[in-house]
């Protein structure tokens, strides 16, 4: 099913006053750049659009460039060890809190629901490793600057929140490091 969104006309920018460009979202053909006239105001959603276009969603197949086994492995509320951006020779437990393909949002655990420090990673060139990981390695387990100060005492913080958390199996970022092999070579 084919649907035609309107394009709205392009004219010279210096010939129309800046609050006001032609269009036709309002009706009048005039949007009020007040009323909010960015598409990061107004906000898309693509399920919507789908809905309500009859459209279909291309196909996972249609992108051979995101790698699904990664993408379908990792989930939101696994743990994991990240090197600590604030200190590099020093690691972190982060919650992943999002996935997109090879991509995962991380929060630092000790942040709560405080998502100004959330980061992107790229699980195939990141420092991330299974929780445990740094015991095993002899490697410092050290809270972000931002939130050292937060609790007395971390490591009664850590047991706390890793009891009954899940974490990304070892398996998992083992098999990242095997992708990264069989690229290289």
């Amino acid at each position: 099913m084919e649907s035609s969104l309107p394009v709205p006309s392009m004219q010279d920018p210096s010939s129309s006053p800046p609050e006001k460009h032609v269009g036709s979202a309002n009706g009048s053909g005039d949007l009020d750049s007040e009323e909010g006239s960015s598409l990061e105001e107004i906000g898309f959603n693509w399920g919507e659009y789908l809905e309500e276009t009859g459209a279909r969603a291309a196909p996972h197949t249609s992108f051979k460039h995101v790698e699904i086994s990664i993408q379908s492995n990792f989930q939101p509320g696994m743990k994991l060890e990240v090197a600590n951006k604030s200190n590099p020779d020093t690691y972190w437990v982060a919650t992943i809190i999002t996935t997109c393909g090879q991509l995962l949002l991380l929060r630092y655990c000790g942040y709560g629901e405080d998502r100004r420090a959330d980061f992107w990673c790229d699980v195939v060139i990141a420092d991330l490793h299974p929780v445990g990981w740094c015991t095993q390695n002899n490697k410092v387990l050290m809270p972000p600057d931002a939130i050292k100060e937060k609790y007395a005492d971390w490591t009664e913080f850590l047991i706390h929140d890793l009891t009954g958390s899940r974490t990304a199996p070892a398996n998992l970022l083992e098999g990242v490091c095997i992708v990264i092999i069989h690229l290289l070579y």
